[in-house]
């Protein structure tokens, strides 16, 4: 199972059967169990496969874009800072799993935090223009756009639906000692997000409010860095702005190990299931040299658009896979599989087409669709309501399969076999197999 390596190392017990759980948090790979099929939790684990990938890259690609952007390096020299880092990570990760991943986690923080820390003393007192002097807010800044009023939703369901389909989130989850544990951490972690991101982007947001001439042309990734830069060009020339360089690599560092365990969890309890823990390292480490030199080429040059992607891809796969949770024996008859992965791809199709539908295009479309919306709120509203049509359709044709068997059996009335069927469902869901000795959480 996918953290059974952490909870004995912390000395916790951890059910390596996770998706028959009927109370507690549960990860979306093995969602097919609930509905009596593997297409389910195929589905489910090659999505979460694609979006941790995809993320993975992103971060590689950011930090080739600090190098060669922010720090002026070309050439091999791009290349070797993201390579190091993500052999780095791979070093500590294959060597000690999710509780070496852990530990570097929380000396991550403290030590991104110190720097946010001294930034923030920085900016205090070496801002060059007071907020008396700066020019007022134009329309576009003050946030009153269709964007601005886009990010409302897609940000908080961006985070919402990426975080249910990473293993690395969830392989914390069930490492936790206890519930108190983990809504303590949850709480410190999700404060320290809120912080975080609002530091970051509040001084990009400076930088754009005091020179909006100069920022306007400079890569949105370094809009935050403007702000620790001596002259006008965003390049790093001052001690502020390599504190500033060395905490986003800390990030990205903290955000690689966890994607990297995440990915080995997830191929390790499926498609290498029952192969030794080397082949599955060893696929990691084929996977993850390749994404590191391509995210720090220039091949790779809009890290906004691969989260985009990823987020597109998990907010239509969200609501289907997450009815596979619903608890319950008539929810166990009702959402069939065949229901869930049509939610899926009706998703990905209807908002494909709303794509097509804007441009006037199929390829302009799809990729505007996917990659190109800028985070609009009416394509996530799309794809949200075309996964539950979807979802909605395939709920009412098992509805009407079952009712077509109902009036085909003799001798049995519908009370009778509705009886015995809400049994059969209670006795699956309290008696899963291989449900021994389970932690109550």
């Amino acid at each position: 199972a996918n953290v059974r390596g952490a909870g004995q190392a912390r000395g916790v017990h951890v059910d390596v059967d996770l998706l028959h759980v009927e109370e507690g948090p549960r990860t979306v790979c093995g969602a097919g169990q609930n509905t009596g099929g593997a297409a389910v939790a195929g589905l489910a684990s090659v999505v979460t496969l694609l979006v941790m990938t995809v993320n993975m890259l992103a971060e590689f690609a950011t930090l080739g874009t600090l190098f060669r952007s922010y720090v002026g390096c070309s050439g091999l020299l791009a290349v070797v800072p993201t390579i190091s880092i993500a052999g780095l990570t791979l070093s500590y990760t294959m060597a000690g799993g999710l509780y070496v991943s852990i530990l570097t986690d929380r000396l991550q923080a403290v030590m991104s935090f110190l720097l946010i820390i001294v930034l923030s003393v920085v900016l205090a007192f070496q801002l060059e223009m007071s907020l008396d002097a700066l020019p007022a807010l134009n329309a576009q800044q003050k946030g009153f756009t269709y964007e601005g009023f886009s990010s409302l939703l897609t940000m908080p369901l961006s985070l919402m639906t990426s975080t249910l389909f990473s293993e690395a989130m969830w392989q914390r989850v069930w490492a936790s000692e206890d519930d108190r544990t983990l809504s303590r951490a949850s709480i410190l972690g999700g404060s320290a997000v809120v912080l975080v991101v609002f530091f970051f982007g509040f001084c990009a947001f400076l930088a754009l409010w005091a020179w909006p001439d100069v920022i306007a042309s400079t890569d949105p990734n370094l809009y935050f860095f403007a702000l620790f830069s001596k002259g006008r060009s965003t390049r790093l020339d001052s001690w502020p702005g390599l504190a500033a360089l060395l905490c986003a690599a800390i990030f990205s560092e903290g955000a690689v190990d966890s994607l990297q365990n995440g990915i080995t969890a997830t191929l390790s309890s499926t498609l290498l299931q029952g192969r030794p823990l080397g082949a599955t390292r060893a696929l990691v480490l084929f996977v993850n040299l390749p994404l590191a030199i391509l995210g720090a080429t220039p091949l790779v040059n809009n890290v906004l658009n691969l989260f985009l992607l990823s987020n597109m891809l998990t907010t239509v796969c969200a609501l289907p896979l997450l009815a596979c949770f619903v608890p319950g024996p008539w929810a166990h008859r009702l959402i069939s599989e065949g229901a869930v992965v049509l939610g899926c791809f009706g998703g990905a199709a209807g908002l494909s087409s709303y794509g097509c539908i804007r441009t006037g295009s199929v390829s302009g479309g799809v990729h505007v669709a996917w990659l190109g919306n800028n985070y609009g709120y009416d394509y996530f509203l799309v794809a949200v309501a075309s996964s539950a049509i979807g979802l909605g359709v395939g709920t009412g044709a098992a509805k009407v399969a079952s009712s077509c068997r109902r009036n085909g059996r003799g001798g049995r009335g519908s009370d009778e076999v509705d009886s015995v069927e809400d049994s059969s469902s209670l006795s699956e869901s309290s008696s899963p197999p291989g449900r021994e000795g389970s932690r109550d959480r």
